[in-house]
């Protein structure tokens, strides 16, 4: 009787084996047809669906708004203390380079103890920001704010007392 109850715990254990080598079989087939149809999936493009124009018309608009941002931050960057480098935000182009599609620079907002000094730091922030032809809405924020950071100052300096 023990040699019967043997048996059949094997006999359970090999069936149970038989059925995960089949599901593993299943899962080996499915991924070997999905690597190869990654392998295949490729965009011929042929002659008649290719157009030379529109390709050049995309990359150039890529050119002119990477050459844009980085003409935009750089202008920013030379007119005020900045705490860090220029930061470009990027975009794969059709050609495969990469092009700055937007960007960001962090000045340097500490205010010096000294009014004076305080007065043209903001003078500075102020037209770094506004230093561009076309200003975003950062650009926009930074110019007021710094402005009227001024505008308190000069009024703290003329003796007004906004306390009640």
């Amino acid at each position: 009787m023990e040699l019967t109850d043997n048996y059949q715990n094997l006999s359970s254990i090999y069936q149970e084996l038989s059925i995960k080598k089949g599901q593993l079989a299943k899962i080996d087939k499915k991924e070997l047809e999905k690597s190869t149809f990654e392998k295949t999936d490729t965009v011929v493009l042929g002659a008649e669906k290719y157009d030379e124009n529109d390709y050049q018309r995309v990359l150039n608009k890529f050119k002119n708004k990477d050459s844009e941002i980085r003409t935009h931050e750089q202008t920013h960057a030379s007119s005020a203390a900045t705490t860090s480098a220029i930061n470009y935000n990027y975009q794969v182009g059709p050609d495969g380079k990469l092009y700055a599609m937007g960007g960001s620079v962090r000045f340097d907002t500490s205010i010096p103890n000294d009014p004076q000094s305080a007065k043209i730091k903001l003078e500075q922030l102020k037209d770094a920001s506004s230093s561009v032809s076309s200003m975003s809405g950062a650009d926009s924020s930074i110019a007021q704010t710094a402005n009227l950071n001024k505008m308190l100052l000069e009024s703290l300096k003329q003796g007004f007392n906004y306390e009640n």
